[in-house]
């Protein structure tokens, strides 16, 4: 898979648009079935959601063992509460979110 258009992206002037930092196109948000002022929030959306990934994504892995077990002396997830060496339980929120926010 090829690298995505670099960050920070921005709104285009018009709102139906997001552009890369050189103004280059990465996507158009305006449709004949949208009205513009939704355009316009989905662009934000694209975004916020593009420009904060990488800040969340570390966010979430400083957290991922950041609790520590005295007795077992391990790092335990802070969500689903298993320790490191095993894995996250199945139904881990937290590494759900790190696997859809970078599947490979």
């Amino acid at each position: 898979m090829s690298d995505h258009t670099p960050t920070p992206w921005q709104v285009s002037p018009g709102g139906g648009a997001v552009t890369g930092p050189r103004g280059g196109l990465v996507a158009r948000c305006n449709s004949d079935a949208v009205p513009p002022a939704t355009q316009r929030r989905n662009a934000a959306f694209i975004v916020r959601a593009a420009n904060s990934h990488s800040a969340l994504v570390a966010a979430l892995k400083a957290v991922e063992w950041a609790n520590y077990n005295a007795d077992y002396r391990c790092q335990v997830c802070p969500i689903c509460g298993a320790f490191q060496q095993n894995g996250h339980l199945r139904d881990c929120q937290l590494d759900k979110a790190l696997r859809a926010a970078e599947p490979d």
